[in-house]
């Protein structure tokens, strides 16, 4: 089998609506019914229900409450480097704003699920306990390694694969069906890929164990994440 794989120049949000056109058309090339969205404030899912409306089922996978952007005169990584991101922050920074909100709203959720998007909002795989622990007590844990092998590839692809098992662990989907998850960096998406799921106990399983089996959009170029700065916007 040979197939296309679009490469973006550069990661951020201004591929979001582009990387939404390539699921659909892939979506159906393959047959496959359910699109996650990873979206931390609802507005990916939004634009995905523009695009897809009611061809595709459309999972969006959001955030436990508690997580915010601290907004500083400047971040490491995307946020100085890709436009959009950018112009965010400096919008923030001119409201005067110190902290913004980084799950979604009660609102949005109903709004979603008015449009009949199913919601998921769980722990992070790759960045829930384990990070607490390191944050604390420093150190490097097993996510953190697991996280900074998928970033060779694409920060995207960390959290597609995060979504996936967040989605399965909540029994919204059927593991072993395949499924085609879109996530981005920061805000947006860049990244879509075709992952067989699993739930986070059978992850490594050889029979039962998730699998990414296609690449479908991805950014050419990776965001900038200094060691010193990963995750300092979450702090």
């Amino acid at each position: 089998m040979r197939k296309w794989i679009e490469y973006f120049e550069r990661p951020g949000p201004g591929n979001t609506l582009r990387t939404l056109e390539l699921i659909k058309e892939r979506s159906n090339e393959l047959g496959i019914k359910t699109v996650i969205v990873a979206t931390l404030r609802g507005n990916s899912a939004l634009k995905a229900h523009e695009i897809m409306g009611k061809e595709l089922e459309i999972i969006a996978v959001t955030i436990p409450p508690g997580a915010y952007w601290t907004v500083k005169e400047s971040l490491h990584g995307p946020w100085s480097d890709i436009p959009e991101l950018k112009t965010q922050l400096r919008e923030w920074q001119q409201k005067g704003l110190k902290k913004v909100r980084m799950d979604m709203t009660d609102e949005i959720q109903d709004k979603l699920e008015e449009l009949g998007i199913k919601v998921v909002r769980g722990t992070i795989p790759f960045y829930g306990v384990g990070t607490a622990i390191a944050g604390t007590f420093k150190g490097v844990t097993f996510e953190q390694m697991m996280t900074e092998a998928l970033r060779l590839i694409s920060g995207g692809l960390i959290v597609c694969v995060e979504v996936a098992i967040m989605a399965a662990d909540a029994n919204v989907i059927k593991s072993q069906e395949e499924v085609v998850v879109a996530a981005g960096t920061s805000m947006g998406l860049d990244t879509a890929v075709v992952i067989k799921p699993s739930t986070s106990l059978k992850f490594f399983d050889p029979e039962e164990g998730l699998e990414i089996r296609e690449f479908i959009a991805i950014p050419r170029v990776k965001a900038k994440y200094p060691p010193e700065g990963i995750g300092e916007e979450y702090k």
